[in-house]
């Protein structure tokens, strides 16, 4: 900030408007400069320079201070990014280490909407709380994708799977450390015992606090289905293995006849046939039929059956389902007696007859 600008905030400070005020910066001196100037709590300046700062909030008696954790990335993983927010009457200051995409969408927002450009500070807290929730559904919407192709990759026993799984548990791991105590954060936030927090801001909270929530629970239901696609890849690869091992046993089954009548007819005697031109004719024809006769038993005793005729099966018993017609059902409850009309005189004409 020029000097120029320096005095245009002094000025907009003394008017009593609301004043935001987004700093990027790690300097300690300019952080304590900051927190004299606005007379923030020491306690909170100090808590803004240690990185490994979880999400929380503090009330102090003019201001609020509350931790927060946005999205980033480094390279081609994603990070968290904090957000130190101080919110006060027609005040707030949020502080980050490095450009947050939600606040820059917020300013710009607040700059062209008149709507968003008329909210109170508290409001504008509540709403930047929103946004930053609404960045983690977008990368849960795509981590969601990624788990359906490996889910689909787990199927066919594919060797990456095992790396893709690992590298999308670590990057839940990230997003999941810092959102559960943000939505704790948010939570608390919104039970109105804070001063500083008005009604609409409290409602707007509720909003960020149900965004939260949701991506907690696509994290929790994300992380189940990487289990369930690892255990599939594993019953894959068993399979697999097993269709191997079956296949080597019933080609050594069918080749081991064959192998013993060869091991026959190499030895130095004379056997029956020998004498005839075409007796070796007659041995491969009998080695075939052995062959065939070996590979038809194998297929009917189901050691032997393409997976895909057993896939369309069960698609096409679902199919039938789906398409079948709607079976006739019977009440299990009396129907209703009616005041008027054929069932009454009938109910009458029963009890007659019981008396009689």
């Amino acid at each position: 900030m020029t000097p120029a600008d320096v005095e245009d905030c002094e000025e907009l400070l003394k008017s009593g408007t609301v004043f935001w005020l987004d700093v990027i910066t790690t300097d300690a001196d300019e952080l304590d400069r900051l927190g004299e100037r606005f007379n923030f709590d020491p306690a909170a300046v100090e808590d803004i320079l240690d990185i490994e700062q979880l999400p929380k909030f503090d009330n102090y008696t003019d201001h609020l201070f509350v931790v927060l954790h946005a999205l980033t990335a480094e390279g081609e993983r994603i990070d968290t990014v904090e957000v130190d927010c101080f919110v006060g009457e027609n005040l707030l200051v949020t502080v980050s280490s490095k450009p947050v995409t939600g606040i820059n969408w917020l300013w710009r927002s607040v700059q062209k909407h008149a709507q968003m450009g008329s909210l109170g500070a508290d409001e504008l807290f509540a709403q930047l709380a929103e946004v930053i929730g609404r960045r983690y559904l977008e990368v849960i919407a795509e981590f969601e994708s990624r788990i359906d192709d490996i889910a689909d990759d787990a199927l066919d026993a594919d060797p990456d799977v095992l790396g893709d799984i690992q590298v999308l548990r670590r990057e839940e791991t990230t997003v999941r450390k810092v959102l559960r105590p943000q939505r704790l954060v948010l939570a608390n936030l919104r039970r109105g015992t804070i001063g500083v927090l008005g009604s609409e801001s409290l409602g707007m909270l509720g909003d960020a606090y149900d965004v939260h929530n949701q991506v907690v629970e696509s994290l929790g239901s994300a992380r189940a289905l990487l289990s369930d696609a690892l255990d599939t890849y594993r019953g894959a690869a068993a399979d697999r293995q097993a269709t191997a091992t079956t296949i080597l046993a019933v080609y050594s089954a069918i080749l081991l006849p064959l192998t013993l009548i060869t091991g026959w007819y190499g030895m130095n005697i004379t056997l029956p046939g020998d004498e005839r031109s075409y007796a070796w004719e007659l041995v491969l024809a009998g080695m075939a039929a052995l062959s065939l006769l070996s590979f038809a038993a194998f297929v009917r005793a189901g050691f032997i059956r393409p997976p895909e005729l057993r896939r369309e099966t069960v698609l096409r018993g679902l199919a039938g389902a789906a398409k079948a017609p709607v079976k006739p059902f019977t009440m299990l409850r009396n129907p209703r007696v009616r005041r008027n009309g054929g069932s009454r005189s009938s109910a009458t004409k029963r009890s007659q007859s019981k008396t009689g």
